[in-house]
């Protein structure tokens, strides 16, 4: 379904942080306006939303700054932060007007679920906000027409980043095979390297790519090979590990991201999916990452592998940086 791919191929991390630090700012500077505009008597709590503001404010522009490098679970933990505090404020409004008028913010809890969550997940959260802003707006005596209002308003906000994000998450797809294509696996692999550099983790790498691929479209047609694609994509995909990345990289080359694999253990993983293809031939090359390399080196360095393996006479895969590690299919098939 697209809202499990849509989720982790367009809210990534260095896309996520900015916005919902972005949120938090704004938020912020919103009850600091009301604490400072406030011309009545607010007692003491003044000081409690000025503080709440300030700190929200502090926290998202440091979010904005460093969230890149926080882990995703925490960016689930900042949207139910965000949705206490807004709460807390509403609270503490001076007045139902300046309640309903703050409670505008759980908007805002709208477009991170969406922007960051697949829409199962996002639902919840949005009905969390909306459950907990009608019963504190009721409690402050907000008649029940604004309240309703306010929340047609923000599931209706929440429809429009839903419907953006499932239009961006689709232009990371391969329209033939479903999977993700070049810049879906470049998005990926940008993540990755992240993740590793921050947890010391192992990553590798493979292309691969359908052997005498022009001769099959040539004899059998484009439709055929068309179809041939898909065939070997629904062959690897139930087959890949957990976490990893297939993707159609363009032309009859597929691309394997492999968090979590040095290159031995990547290598042992294609040639299990290699052998699973029954109706094509495939040459792979394997590269392991290595400390402070870029992306495109180490998809280089793959791509090397993958030109010896097909030298060495196709069908068959090969690591780089290990000669002799090159595994033919079995039964020795010419390719």
């Amino acid at each position: 379904m697209w809202w499990r791919r849509s989720a982790p191929e367009v809210a990534t991390a260095r896309v996520i942080a900015p916005v919902i630090g972005a949120l938090y700012v704004a938020g912020g500077l919103a009850v600091l306006a009301l604490v400072t505009l406030w011309v009545g008597d607010l007692d003491g709590r003044a000081a409690v939303l000025g503080a709440i503001g300030g700190v929200a404010a502090v926290a998202g522009a440091s979010v904005v700054r460093w969230g890149h490098q926080l882990p995703r679970p925490l960016f689930h933990l900042l949207v139910l932060v965000g949705t206490a505090l807004i709460s807390t404020v509403v609270a503490l409004a001076p007045d139902p007007v300046s309640a309903l008028a703050l409670a505008g913010i759980y908007s805002f809890v709208a477009v991170a679920a969406f922007f960051l969550f697949a829409p199962p997940l996002a639902a919840a959260y949005l009905l969390t906000a909306i459950t907990a802003g009608t019963v504190v707006l009721s409690v402050r005596g907000v008649p029940a027409g604004p309240v309703v209002v306010l929340a047609v308003v923000t599931c209706t906000i929440a429809l429009v980043v839903a419907t953006l994000v499932r239009r961006a998450s689709t232009a990371s797809l391969d329209g033939l095979t479903g999977l993700a294509n070049r810049r879906g696996f470049d998005d990926s692999l940008e993540e990755a390297l992240r993740v590793a550099a921050r947890s010391g983790g192992r990553l590798s790498a493979a292309l691969v790519d359908v052997d005498h691929f022009k001769a099959i479209n040539d004899q059998h047609g484009h439709a055929a090979g068309d179809e041939l694609l898909r065939t070997v994509a629904g062959e690897w995909l139930p087959r890949v590990p957990r976490g990893a990345v297939l993707a159609r990289h363009g032309g009859d080359e597929f691309a394997l991201l492999l968090p979590d694999h040095d290159g031995p253990a990547a290598l042992a993983v294609v040639e299990e999916l290699r052998v699973a293809s029954a109706q094509v031939a495939l040459s792979i090359g394997v590269a392991e990452h290595r400390p402070g390399e870029l992306a495109s080196q180490l998809m280089r360095r793959a791509d090397t592998a993958l030109y010896r393996a097909k030298a060495a006479g196709r069908g068959r895969s090969a690591l780089h940086d290990q000669p002799g590690t090159g595994r033919r299919g079995v039964g020795g098939r010419s390719r």
